[in-house]
């Protein structure tokens, strides 16, 4: 299968490369090394924290490609643990000031930052890789933190003007983070109290993911019986955007798509998709949607499997931040 590249060829979200740099400094810190460029520990656990994500290099192949394959493999344990002993050995080959274990520990200390940095947001990362191909995720802070970004950046500075303090900063900030992370936490599951509340649906019909673009807030996927529907909370009260019309489990068209490359490129992508079916004269239009994030009037994410009278799969198309002007990338075979 290969796919073929539309106009709409932007950068998938991902969590801030220079957050997760930062994240590497300031854990070097406890090391008691300098933060300095000739050092080692710095460079490893600094440029382990930001490794992983080099994994853009699959974009070359095509959107779909970096789609499956970023927070894949290269976001694995077993990865993070190759690259650690790889980028330390790198380093303590340039630089031999330390001991080479010291070295290749720090970095995989830094490289095991990113991958939990990962967890934290909807997107998720398959750390079991190649165990369990799903992609684990908390659901508790945004693709890109504000709040993180600003503890370690402010970390940093204080640690590079007062160098004797670098370690206390270092605590001082990673207590900070856990603190805030455990707020939100708590805040995400008395939300969904709410919801389930307002609803009157049981908690478990509920999930409670960060919003998109808003600092603080959350969005929500509410699923009933007859439908699942996606809203965001303003004011502590929910407002749903969307509702789509549950899918028929024992429709053989749906089921005829769901054996297609699309469902298995959703299925890997995404731990929330829907599936929904149109009918278009002889055809059916079954559509594919990512109910993870909103761009303003649609999902960022969506798909269409065309299905012949006969069950045969004519067309699969992937469709990116809601473009409705987009013609998609085709799968072709």
């Amino acid at each position: 299968m290969e796919f073929l590249k539309s106009d709409n060829y932007l950068e998938v979200l991902n969590i801030d490369p220079i957050t997760h740099g930062l994240i590497g400094a300031a854990l070097s810190s406890l090391s008691g090394h300098p933060m300095q460029l000739n050092d080692p520990i710095f460079i490893g656990c600094t440029l382990g924290a930001m490794v992983p994500d080099l994994d853009i290099v699959t974009h070359l192949k095509g959107r779909i490609n970096y789609l499956l394959k970023h927070r894949g493999a290269s976001h694995s344990l077993l990865a993070l643990g190759g690259m650690a002993l790889g980028l330390g050995s790198l380093v303590h080959f340039i630089f031999p000031t330390s001991a080479w274990l010291t070295v290749v520990f720090w970095t995989l200390l830094g490289t095991l930052s990113h991958g939990i940095a990962d967890l934290l947001n909807s997107y998720g990362a398959q750390l079991l890789w190649p165990f369990y191909k799903k992609k684990f995720t908390v659901n508790m802070a945004m693709v890109t933190d504000p709040v993180i970004f600003v503890l370690f950046l402010s970390s940093l500075i204080f640690s590079l003007r007062r160098p004797e303090l670098a370690i206390y900063s270092t605590m001082t900030v990673l207590t900070v983070s856990m603190i805030y992370l455990l707020i939100r936490e708590i805040d995400r599951l008395n939300t969904r109290k709410r919801l389930s509340q307002a609803f009157a649906v049981c908690v478990g019909q509920i999930k409670v993911l960060p919003a998109m673009y808003r600092p603080f807030n959350w969005s929500f996927l509410l699923y009933e019986e007859d439908r699942v529907s996606f809203g965001i909370m303003q004011k502590k009260e929910g407002r749903i955007l969307k509702s789509l019309p549950q899918w028929d489990v024992e429709d053989p068209w749906i089921n005829n798509a769901l054996e297609g490359e699309l469902a298995d490129i959703f299925n890997q992508f995404t731990p929330y998709y829907h599936v929904i079916r149109k009918d278009v004269g002889l055809e059916a239009k079954i559509q594919f949607v990512d109910l993870r994030y909103w761009n303003k009037e649609d999902f960022l994410y969506k798909g269409e499997v065309l299905v012949c009278a006969d069950g045969k799969i004519t067309e699969e198309r992937f469709f990116s931040f809601g473009n409705k002007d987009s013609q998609g990338i085709v799968l072709e075979y």
